[in-house]
């Protein structure tokens, strides 16, 4: 006769047995889970006993933007608008900072800036070095957006027109319990179908938090430093001019023809515009190229820019923050890594006198490296002749505009690179196995 405590000590084995193995696979983040409640611990006491009013208000956001996340059952479509949340975000801590300033994200110093990118880098590094980490990190963005429209969708069944003239006939009542089962009916069924993808949701949430969690010390960082602009004579920094490399794509040769083209047609955009280039336009421009070159190799997809890997983002995160870093070590970077973006761009509205100025047409002409040269030439000449601050303003505005486009130039070589990476298909898979 079969003994029932047998079964019984089976089924425990059994069970037991895939609860040790989600724990080895899963070790690492369980691990992120518990460092990330400890950090949110740690900036809600911080808040009790903060008594600097301009950090107790940028640590009251990093906890709201946390806790709303861990408060969703399933992210939201606009949970997935990475880019936008986080630069919202470092706003909102930089006017907490500086709330009497018209630009508050200005009001960083350039030191700070690419330090915050070097401490980004090492938070990612520190990531991938959990146990577990990459293999439970390889799945695709969409399916969470599977998963957050298929939420929303279940959601809709309070819009059934049955349940409307119910309500509003004051009837709902009499038929809850019917739509109670429908719901764990249909509840039953979309956590069998999408369990994985449950379990994806997750993850990406707990990373989510973290994420949110190292921007926002790290902003908190850069907009709290209170050291003064250093007096900087602009002949300074003029005469490093000869020190900025030229502007040309190194990374080119290292991309598929298709996204060479592409890759060049964006950067044109940059290196070819009429005068100032503004970071909103600059911005718009790498979103483009970002969803070209998606779209390049996901045709297929309703929306490629979420065909990306979390594993991916994570390893380009790491090498693009790391990348950004070491553009300090740039000898003609040297003299401004002191100054705050603000300082450094406080001549760009001397560019509105230059509309009509004859200089202007001449400059046009010319390809972006012969502007760095010749400033610092047209500087030391008309000095001499017409030593009038308007003109030194001139050729400041020109510096800056040079340093603006290389600096953009850089990003734009750098994020086209690792796009590619992020998007392009191997040989021996498929868009959609994943």
């Amino acid at each position: 006769m079969f003994d029932n405590s047998a079964l019984e000590l089976f089924i425990l084995g059994v069970i037991l047995g895939v609860l040790i193995l989600i724990l080895i696979k899963c070790f690492g983040v369980i691990k992120l889970l518990y460092l990330n409640f400890k950090w949110l611990q740690k900036f809600k006491q911080s808040t009790q006993g903060a008594d600097d009013p301009k950090k107790k208000e940028a640590l009251i956001t990093i906890i709201n933007y946390c806790q709303s996340l861990n408060s969703k059952w399933v992210l939201d479509e606009s949970d997935l608008h990475f880019s936008n949340n986080t630069s919202q975000l470092i706003k909102k801590i930089a006017h907490a900072y500086h709330p009497n300033s018209k630009t508050p994200l200005e009001e960083a110093r350039i030191r700070c800036v690419l330090n915050a990118f070097m401490g980004l880098r090492n938070h990612l590094f520190a990531l991938t070095t959990f146990k577990g980490i990459r293999a439970i990190t390889q799945f695709r963005i969409r399916h969470i957006l599977i998963l957050s429209r298929a939420r929303k969708a279940m959601k809709s069944w309070q819009q059934w027109k049955i349940f409307i003239f119910l309500n509003d006939h004051g009837l709902y009542p009499l038929f809850r319990w019917l739509f109670f089962i429908i719901r764990c009916l249909d509840l039953t069924f979309w956590a069998m179908k999408m369990a994985t993808y449950i379990l994806q949701d997750i993850v990406l949430k707990i990373f989510l938090v973290r994420w949110y969690l190292v921007i926002g010390e790290l902003a908190i960082q850069v907009y709290s430093d209170k050291v003064e602009n250093p007096e900087i004579q602009i002949e300074s920094i003029l005469d490093n001019l000869d020190a900025i490399p030229e502007p040309e794509n190194q990374s080119k040769n290292n991309l598929p023809k298709k996204i060479k083209k592409i890759s060049e047609a964006s950067r044109n955009e940059i290196l070819y515009h009429t005068w100032s280039v503004e970071w909103i336009k600059v911005k718009e421009i790498y979103i483009n190229l970002i969803n070209s070159i998606a779209r390049e190799h996901h045709p297929n997809s309703e929306q490629p820019i979420y065909e990306v890997k979390l594993s991916g983002l994570l390893a380009s995160g790491l090498h693009l923050s790391e990348q950004i870093a070491t553009i300090q070590t740039y000898p003609f970077v040297n003299k401004i890594l002191d100054l705050r973006v603000s300082h450094a761009l406080m001549t760009r509205d001397a560019s509105d006198f230059l509309t009509n100025n004859q200089v202007l047409s001449w400059v046009r002409k010319h390809k972006l490296g012969h502007i760095f040269k010749y400033s610092l030439l047209l500087f030391k000449i008309i000095q001499k002749k017409h030593p009038a601050l308007l003109f030194r303003d001139f050729a400041f505005t020109l510096a800056g505009e040079g340093c603006k486009r290389w600096l953009y130039l850089y990003l734009h070589d750098k994020i086209a690179v690792e796009t590619n990476t992020l998007y392009k298909i191997p040989k021996n898979a498929s868009p959609k196995t994943d």
